[in-house]
């Protein structure tokens, strides 16, 4: 049997590839490596601690917080309903808002409780189908649906 030499590339170039790689197997190769990849992301992500879940020392929330917020959360969209529709307005300036004047002796991070933040975030909800996410005027916001 005879042995063919391989020929020697000129000097700075690269030898040439003894075959090309099937476009179906490219296809394969980058495949297999990107569910490899999306394998190992997953697998760490999933190791990650989960965040404490956040319980106000006062407790669950009750009718009164629900009857002193939902006016509350209306006025204050009502008031910078300008900013309101530019998505200038976070919940983090409407939670401020309700600490301050609900006078019910809540703090911030009462309202970081998923069970009071729940109820802002449903009349928040609603004010934004109602409104078309600031798109209708503002008399929109007091609006029952």
């Amino acid at each position: 049997m005879v042995r063919k030499k391989a020929r020697e590339a000129p000097a700075g170039e690269a030898p040439p590839p003894a075959s090309a790689p099937s476009p179906g197997r490219s296809w394969t190769r980058w495949a297999a490596g990107a569910v490899t990849a999306l394998a190992a992301a997953l697998l760490l992500a999933s190791r990650q601690p989960t965040p404490d879940v956040i319980e106000s020392a006062r407790g669950a929330p009750d009718q009164a917080f629900a009857s002193a917020a939902i006016p509350l959360v209306r006025k204050f969209v009502k008031s910078k309903y300008k900013d309101y529709g530019q998505g200038k307005v976070t919940l983090r300036h409407l939670k401020e808002h309700i600490v301050k004047k609900s006078k019910l002796g809540l703090t911030y991070e009462d309202l970081r409780d998923d069970r009071y933040s729940a109820i802002i975030e449903d009349e928040v909800d609603a004010i934004v189908a109602r409104c078309d996410g600031g798109k209708n005027p503002s008399s929109c916001v007091e609006l029952d649906a």
